[in-house]
């Protein structure tokens, strides 16, 4: 997915980052995200830092996957509210993204936790869900289109 903003059209003075043209100490930058699940946490991350330092400014963003919902999610921000809006939205959808995963059943069991095994490899429930998703395909397993990540994406540009 790539995500493209009409410069002459964006409000914020011709930037995607809201910067003005005429600053000479501006580094303009693209940017290219990654999918797979941890690289969107971790880009999170990186997002945040850049948008911290006021002498950058991004001129485009390509992304897919995972990296596609920090890139809508970094638009969004940056479109209604600036560098801190944008912030603001990351975090707030890397939380929530968090909160969904504590109820999840891929956890680590009771054992695991006092052991210390990070590890899902001997979970009951990651080992049957692993089986499970080898036999059947995702449509078989969500009938009825359940997504829980919709919701929270639907907040940040009408996805």
């Amino acid at each position: 997915m790539e995500i493209g903003i009409n410069k002459k059209e964006h409000k914020h003075k011709g930037q995607l980052g809201g910067r003005a043209d005429n600053s000479s100490n501006l580094k303009r930058i693209n940017l290219a995200l990654q999918g797979g699940g941890s690289h969107g946490a971790f880009a999170w991350g990186v997002l945040d830092r850049l948008l911290e330092d006021d002498c950058i400014d991004f001129d485009g963003i390509s992304a897919t996957s995972v990296g596609a919902v920090n890139a809508t999610v970094l638009a969004y921000g940056l479109a209604v509210g600036g560098r801190a809006r944008a912030r603001h939205a990351l975090a707030d959808i890397w939380r929530r993204v968090a909160n969904l995963a504590l109820l999840s059943p891929l956890q680590p069991t009771a054992l695991d936790r006092l052991t210390g095994n990070q590890s899902l490899e001997t979970s009951p429930a990651f080992v049957l869900f692993d089986i499970i998703t080898r036999l059947f395909s995702p449509y078989q397993l969500n009938p009825f289109n359940i997504h829980p990540l919709r919701s929270i994406l639907c907040e940040y540009g009408g996805l």
